[in-house]
This record gives structure tokens, C-alpha cells and sequence, in this order.
């Protein structure tokens, strides 16, 4: 019985380890309301993102450094690391950005630029509204062997445990931003509305867990006309 418990415990230890290597803790996302405005219109735009990764134990052999070295190759080019020791670990925190676009837009733009996800911008005729989706590229399984070749225990996945959409409007009229299923300053909706003016803001959390819908689909906002 002991030794049964004894290896649960190894095997859920493991099991965490291996997906908080493998998994973004938090991804933030800054997003501008006129930003949005410009995508749709046919620009790319970079939208600033910070990601953060925390694995349960000591880098010891640089694993980490390893894979700094690789994502590099993913990520737009002023793109920023840093790492840091914790009592139970090491954390990677990565600021860099990410392609804001149609989709249209967003296809030929990866024909020449490797990056692991985009937001991709689009009309929701049925609602009359715009949205943005953030969802992983074919570069993100790419970085994913890439990191795993060096230690079974690296990785790359989405969604991240926390997706945060930082709306923040500069567009003259108000806007309406909606999303379903979130938590803001944390308490949960079902679906949530609010209405900005300029220089307003909101904080929307997309949880990526396993018993959350967005462990299946991507974390998406919607812009509309109150």
C-alpha cells in the first residue's frame, strides 16, 4: 500500500513538473482598442505580451538557457528573457510580440516571420461585433520538439494556465468589449460586458485549466458598438 501511494505521489509530482514546463503560468496580452481598428483594416500591428514559465525544480544543467537560446528562433527579434531562482524553482519570463492581423494577412505574414501564436482579427457578421482570437501557429509545435528534444520535462503548449487580455481603449467613441466564460478582477462571468470611453480599461482572465472551456478553444474578446 505504502509503496503504491509512494508512486501516485511520484507520478502527480512528475505530472506537475512536466506541465508547468510546458504550459505558460500567465500570458499577458495588451491589446489597444484603435489597435484593432488598424488590423482590421489590413496592417499588422505587435502587440506587446509577457509570458511567464515556472518549473518545480533546480537548473541545474541549464536546460533553460538551452531553451532560451531556441525559442529565440520563434519570437519576434527584441524579444527579452530573464530568469530567476525561487525557493521551489527557476521562472522564465519572456516580453516580446505578437501579430495582431486578419487572418488573410496574419498567412502570408508567417511565410516569412516565425512566431509561435497571433491574434487574429475578424467580423462576427451574426453579431455585428469584431473579435480577437489568440491561438497558437504551427511554430508552436515546432518550438514544442524542439524543446522536448533537449529535456522530455521542456516544452511549449497553449492555452496558458492564465490568458489576461488588458483591453485598454484610445479610440474616440466608446466601445463595448464582451466575453464569455472569464474571470475579472476575479470573480467569474458567464458573460461579461463593459463599456469603455477613452482611457478606460479592462482586465479580462481566460482560464486555460482543464476544467475550463478555454483548455479547448482560444481565448477570444469582442469589440462592438454600445
Amino acid at each position: 500500500m505504502l509503496k503504491s501511494k509512494l508512486k501516485v505521489c511520484i507520478g502527480l509530482f512528475l505530472g506537475i513538473v512536466f506541465l508547468s514546463a510546458c504550459t505558460p503560468d500567465i500570458v499577458d496580452i495588451s491589446l489597444y482598442t484603435t489597435d484593432v481598428e488598424v488590423a482590421l483594416e489590413g496592417e499588422i500591428v505587435e502587440v506587446p505580451v509577457r509570458a511567464s514559465f515556472s518549473t518545480y525544480s533546480d537548473d541545474e544543467d541549464g536546460d533553460l538557457e538551452k531553451a532560451t537560446i531556441i525559442s529565440e528562433k520563434y519570437l519576434s527579434p527584441d524579444s527579452i528573457f530573464s530568469q530567476s531562482s525561487g525557493d521551489w524553482g527557476e521562472t522564465l519570463v519572456i516580453e516580446t510580440t505578437l501579430p495582431l492581423g486578419t487572418e488573410e494577412i496574419l498567412r502570408s505574414y508567417l511565410g516569412s516571420n516565425n512566431r509561435v501564436a497571433v491574434l487574429i482579427v475578424e467580423i462576427d457578421e451574426s453579431e455585428n461585433w469584431i473579435d480577437v482570437t489568440f491561438r497558437p501557429t504551427a511554430f508552436a509545435s515546432a518550438l514544442n520538439s524542439e524543446l522536448s528534444d533537449i529535456n522530455f520535462m521542456l516544452g511549449f503548449e497553449l492555452p496558458a494556465g492564465d490568458t489576461n487580455f488588458r483591453v485598454i481603449s484610445d479610440s474616440r467613441n466608446d466601445v463595448g468589449v464582451y466575453a464569455t466564460a472569464v474571470f475579472v478582477s476575479e470573480k467569474p462571468y458567464l458573460y461579461f460586458e463593459k463599456i469603455l470611453k477613452k482611457r478606460g480599461e479592462a482586465e479580462i482572465v481566460f482560464k486555460g485549466t482543464s476544467d475550463s472551456i478555454y483548455s479547448g478553444i482560444f481565448p477570444f474578446v469582442s469589440f462592438g458598438t454600445p
